[in-house]
Order: structure tokens, then C-alpha cells, then sequence
């Protein structure tokens, strides 16, 4: 963890993200805030941070909790039917929708399902370079063909461009941005404090579909791992359910975010899902300078890996690491901890954008769903893989009967 903060906050600005990250990202994504660095990456994240602020989190509040709640009546019709939650489909599919929406309003269009198929094959393939690629091989050694791939990628951007050179087209007809933006009406209305300029139409491109694709399947993954992980904590399961049914009793309807987050326990227990289950499990680095880390020197050129899973489980900083205990988030439990013991999101000035967004969805999901039903594995644990993301070997089922 001291080495963590050192890296991403200490000096960070003697690291880059690297080769790997232009390996794995830069045929999809180009150049986007996750790929860049210096004093253009710090310019872009100007840019682009005012989709992410409290307004447009506020905005997108109504969104998230009514594709929340079509998930959950999917549910119910499970558990009246007797079978099992298809839980990887569920939650990946609540995301994109989310996604969709938050992004894109009105203007979707095109059925999600079909625009998130899509991402998850693009996402797939960026995540399995060619071996020749990752060590650096001349040109000339044979490499797996990306054909498919990058037709997938032409079929999204002609989709995305679409709707990106309508905003631009109200923009230079003087539209102003509307009173209610979604996220991409803020990205075409950005404008740089510094230089006034805003972000051009492949810039937009490569941003929407970084934070289109990486926050999406992020979060679906930590709701996969989480709700199966509860599935299997029955008394904590059903702590939760009872301080979310009490609130709602107080409420005198299902929590909105601001109540599910005046639940100590609700988000306290999504913390903890994403400490034993980071979707961004480690992260990249390379020394650009010199740098020294108490007694080890470290040359320009130096590739690091900060491995969020290992920090998330070291009994150094968590006492019974593998144990599911989210009172380790109350303030109490908080207390004396190391900053960096717990980075979900990175940490330092490159620390996820997005945190807020993921934050709201997975607190909804607890809060919506565990008053209204018990879930029950389905099978024995997931598998882990390891990607660019913490996925699992095979899809997640689970079992959910609904409470009296």
C-alpha cells in the first residue's frame, strides 16, 4: 500500500501507463484520458470531469433506478417460475442500460442489446493481444488476425458517430446544451477553463467509448461477484435486507439513492465487494525517471505492476482478509486504516472518473434488491480470470425466491 501511494500520488508524474496500455487499448480506444499521459492526459481530464460531477450524477439518479428495478421484475418472474438467475446476463445487461441511457438519452435508437453485444466482443478481443504484440516481436512474425474485431469496432463507431454529429450539428447551430444533459450532451459542451477549446469529434468518439466500455462491464462484474459472494453470507444477507426493509418502512416506499446511502451498512457492504473483488484488479506502470522507494532504486523504464487484489486481501492491513465483514466500512472499522489499503477505483490524480457513477448503481442494487428477495448459489463459486478485468470462467446463476 505505501508503495501503491507512492506510485500513484507520491510522484506520479515519474510514471506513465505504459506500452502494455497502448498494446491492449490503443487499436479500440486511440487516444482517450485512459491511455494518454503528462500534460494531455491532465487537459483531457479537465474536459471530461464535468461529466461525472455531482449534477450529472443527480441526473442520471431516475435512470438508474428504473432499470434497477426492470431487472428485478425479471426476478420475481424467475422466482415464481422456479429457475435460476441468469446473474452474469442480468447485471451486464442492467449496466449497458444504464450506460445507454445515462449516455445517450433519447437518442439510442439502435437496440441496446445489440450495441452491447458488440462492446463485450471489441472489449473481449482488446483483452487478448496477440502474444507478438505483448513481447515486442518484429512486424514480420505471424500474429492472430484481428479482422473480426475491427469490423465490430467499424459497426460501433458508425453507430456512435451517428449520434455524436447530431449534438455537434445543434452545437454549431447555436444550441446551448439542454437544461436536463445526458452525458454525451456534456462532453460535446465541454470547454477547456485554461484554453476555451472543446473537445473535437474523434475525441469525443474515443472518450465516450472508453467510458462507455470500461465503466458498463466494470460494474457489472462487481455486482456478478458481489450478489453470488451475499448469495453465500446468509446472515449477512439478511442484516442487509432487514436495514434496507427498515429504512423503507421510514421512507414509506423503496429507497431513492439518497436513502439507501443514509443505510451505513448498503454502501459499507458494496466497499466491501469491491475490496474482495476489484474489477480493475492491478494496475500498470512505467518509470519514465528516476525514482527511489525507500532502499530500492527505480531506473527509467521500469515496468510496475500495483496488484489491487493482493493489497485488497494482505493481512497487513485487514484483519481475516477472506472474510466477508462490511462493518470494515463503518466509520468505526474505517479508523486507522492505510489510504491506500483500499483503491477499487486507483488512487492519486488519475483515480477513476467514473467512482461516483459505479458507486450509485451498486448501492441501488443492494438497497432495491435484498428487501425484496433471498439469493441462494445456484453452484459452486465462480472461477476467477483474469483479463484486463477480474471476470469469471463461466456465466453466474443464482437462485432468488422472493420475501413474504
Amino acid at each position: 500500500a505505501d508503495f501503491a501511494r507512492h506510485v500513484l500520488q507520491g510522484n506520479p508524474d515519474a510514471y506513465v501507463k505504459g506500452r502494455l496500455y497502448e498494446i491492449i487499448f490503443s487499436r479500440f480506444l486511440r487516444k482517450s484520458s485512459l491511455t494518454m499521459d503528462g500534460e494531455t492526459w491532465r487537459q483531457r481530464r479537465r474536459l471530461i470531469s464535468p461529466a461525472f460531477n455531482a449534477r450529472a450524477i443527480k441526473g442520471v439518479e431516475a435512470v438508474v433506478a428504473r432499470h434497477v428495478e426492470a431487472m428485478l421484475q425479471s426476478w420475481g418472474e424467475a422466482a415464481d417460475a422456479g429457475r435460476a438467475v441468469e446473474l452474469t446476463h442480468d447485471v451486464g445487461e442492467l449496466a449497458m442500460r444504464i450506460a445507454m441511457e445515462a449516455f445517450f438519452s433519447a437518442d439510442m435508437g439502435d437496440d441496446p442489446a445489440r450495441i452491447g453485444a458488440l462492446m463485450d466482443k471489441v472489449i473481449t478481443d482488446a483483452g487478448s493481444p496477440p502474444f507478438a504484440d505483448i513481447m515486442n516481436l518484429p512486424g514480420w512474425i505471424p500474429r492472430r488476425s484481428r479482422r473480426r474485431a475491427m469490423g465490430w469496432l467499424a459497426e460501433l463507431d458508425a453507430w456512435l458517430y451517428r449520434l455524436i454529429d447530431a449534438r455537434l450539428a445543434r452545437r454549431e447551430a447555436g444550441e446551448a446544451e439542454p437544461e436536463a444533459p445526458d452525458l454525451l450532451d456534456i462532453l460535446v459542451h465541454a470547454r477547456d477553463e485554461e484554453t476555451g477549446a472543446f473537445l473535437d469529434r474523434q475525441s469525443i468518439r474515443n472518450e465516450v467509448l472508453t467510458l462507455f466500455a470500461a465503466g458498463h462491464e466494470t460494474t457489472a462484474l462487481s455486482f456478478a461477484w458481489g450478489l453470488d459472494r451475499l448469495a453465500r453470507e446468509p446472515e449477512w444477507q439478511e442484516r442487509l435486507a432487514a436495514a434496507a426493509a427498515e429504512a423503507e418502512a421510514v421512507a414509506g416506499g423503496p429507497l431513492d439513492p439518497a436513502g439507501a446511502r443514509a443505510v451505513a451498512l448498503l454502501p459499507a457492504a458494496y466497499d466491501e465487494i469491491l475490496r474482495l473483488y476489484p474489477p480493475a484488479f492491478s494496475i500498470g506502470r512505467q518509470a519514465i525517471a528516476a525514482d527511489r522507494f525507500e532502499n530500492v532504486e527505480i531506473a527509467p523504464g521500469t515496468r510496475i505492476q500495483i496488484v489491487i487484489g493482493m493489497i485488497h486481501r494482505n493481512a497487513r492491513y485487514w484483519e481475516r482478509p477472506g472474510v466477508f465483514d462490511p462493518e470494515r466500512f463503518l466509520p468505526a472499522g474505517r479508523a486507522g486504516r492505510h489510504p491506500f489499503a483500499h483503491i477499487p477505483f486507483g488512487g492519486g490524480p488519475r483515480i477513476c472518473v467514473g467512482l461516483a457513477l459505479a458507486r450509485l448503481e451498486g448501492v441501488m442494487v443492494l438497497a432495491r434488491a435484498l428487501p425484496r428477495f433471498r439469493l441462494a448459489p445456484d453452484g459452486p463459486p465462480p472461477e476467477p480470470v483474469g483479463k484486463i478485468t477480474l471476470r469469471t470462467r463461466a456465466p453466474v446463476t443464482m437462485r432468488v425466491t422472493r420475501r413474504a
